[in-house]
């Protein structure tokens, strides 16, 4: 392949692949179980993709999209999705938990969600009011009753009264008035006291010191054995990873592809170094360096490339939630395979598109999610289309570029990078099929190739944002 294409921007163009039994045979590609329904029927990959775009079942999309790619622009695609990454960590750079912090809250005990609390029932001021007002009435009548009464015979049935009460105090050893007050007492206190000293309670405490001699040893033995992560270092090897990735897209050969393989081993384990391994996997030589060709197993490079967008969209920090991420790496995949976007246009600067991205702040990194950022920036209820245009001027803003500039980590050829002045490049969405763009387009085909030799008329083109469909 040429590092020059003039694809067009009618359609998936970059593509090995046309139909889903091609990838099903050559690339091992497997249909989910519960996505089995939605392929009934279709055959083409194209249409399979941007079905399950239509759905915003974008993870989904993307993953097809990777296994018809042609393997060079799929790789270019995943090292547009890790700058994306990247350029999210520059608003909200991830910090490093400290490990010695899980399971050290162990004496708050679990945290019940308020839906979950039982609160003792607050008092109704009415019913309180209504009481006093029914006690004050009672001490009326009673006061109106004694003053009607006759006053000799008052005092008589009161002495007797009186007499009674001593004796009921000789047998049961209180006056009735007192044993009424302390009854009214009782009624005040909790009828189901709780003894701190109760057993339930001492072995309570045995348990959480055994818990928390647990979790100290446990944190002492993690530390031990892994140490703690520089993020200057982590970064240092993640750009290696993707210096080889791109020297590979731009030269994809056996020394690029060996010096991907080395870089990679070194950080498997994050979207550069992951990535880096996919780039040498899509190669298609195991053995670079070898007399003999070692093939690499079909769909090796395709899974590799899937797990680097896993890897991506659940990275911590940044500004996009993991469905957000996934729309985004869509978006950049149809760039990719229509041709809107590839590596012509960074051939001749003198610096890599990662290495043209500033050093995140980490002294501001921190344990917070995309979510909690949003919230934070009051941009978590926006509109989508809102949400993006605010993210792309402050990550314009980030990397000291302005407002308006169409340029973001890989600068877009005939500028089609962005039309909307705020740093976002627009999305793409499927013409509806009776519009007359529609109708022309499968009429006519739109005159374009897909590197099969067959013209398409697929229905799909850029969609200009603030129009409707």
């Amino acid at each position: 392949m040429a590092d020059k294409l003039e694809w067009m921007h009618k359609h998936l163009a970059v593509v090995r692949y046309t139909s889903i039994k091609e990838i099903a045979e050559k690339e091992n590609y497997q249909i989910r179980p519960d996505l089995a329904e939605l392929y009934v029927g279709v055959d083409n990959a194209e249409a399979m993709v941007f079905k399950f775009a239509d759905l915003e079942r974008f993870k989904c999309a993307g993953e097809l999209m990777i296994y018809i790619a042609h393997k060079r622009a799929a790789v270019w695609w995943g090292y547009r999705c890790v700058l994306s990454l990247m350029e999210e960590l520059l608003l909200n750079p991830a910090g490093e938990r400290d490990i010695a912090t899980i399971g050290a809250d162990i004496e708050k005990g679990p945290e019940v969600p308020e839906f979950a609390q039982v609160k003792p029932p607050e008092p109704d001021p009415e019913q309180i009011a209504a009481m006093q007002e029914s006690l004050a009435q009672m001490e009326a009548d009673y006061q109106k009753a004694r003053a009607a009464a006759d006053p000799e015979m008052l005092a008589l049935v009161e002495e007797a009264m009186e007499v009674a009460f001593q004796e009921f105090k000789k047998v049961q050893g209180i006056h009735p008035m007192d044993l009424l007050k302390k009854l009214g007492e009782r009624l005040r206190e909790d009828p189901n006291p709780i003894d701190p000293n109760s057993p339930i309670f001492q072995e309570a405490a045995k348990l959480k010191a055994q818990l928390a001699a647990v979790q100290k040893d446990t944190v002492e033995t993690i530390k031990a054995v892994l140490p703690p992560k520089v993020p200057a270092h982590q970064k240092k090897i993640s750009d290696n990873a993707l210096s080889a990735v791109y020297r590979w897209v731009a030269a994809p050969g056996p020394e690029n592809a060996q010096r991907c393989l080395d870089a990679g081993n070194v950080c498997p384990d994050q979207p550069g170094g992951l990535l880096s391994l996919s780039a040498f996997w899509a190669f298609g030589d195991l053995m670079p360096d070898g007399e003999q060709i070692v093939p690499t197993p079909p769909g090796l490079a395709a899974n590799g490339l899937t797990q680097t967008l896993l890897l991506c969209a659940l990275s911590p920090g940044g500004v996009r939630k993991v469905k957000e991420r996934y729309a985004e790496y869509f978006r950049l995949g149809v760039e990719v395979l229509t041709g809107a976007n590839n590596w012509e246009a960074t051939l001749a600067d003198r610096k890599m598109p990662h290495e043209r991205l500033p050093e995140p702040d980490w002294s501001k990194a921190q344990d917070k999610s995309a979510a909690e950022w949003q919230a934070e920036m009051g941009v978590a209820e926006l509109p989508e289309e809102e949400k993006e245009k605010i993210i792309g001027r402050l990550i314009a803003q980030a990397r000291g570029l302005p407002p308006s500039s169409p340029e973001r980590a890989v600068p877009q050829r005939n500028g089609s990078g962005n039309t909307n002045g705020s740093g976002v490049n627009p999305a793409y969405k499927r013409w509806k099929p009776d519009s007359p763009e529609g109708a022309a387009a499968q009429e006519h085909g739109d005159g374009n190739e897909n590197g099969n030799g067959n013209k398409s008329g697929s229905g799909y083109k850029r969609w200009k944002p603030g129009k409707p469909d």
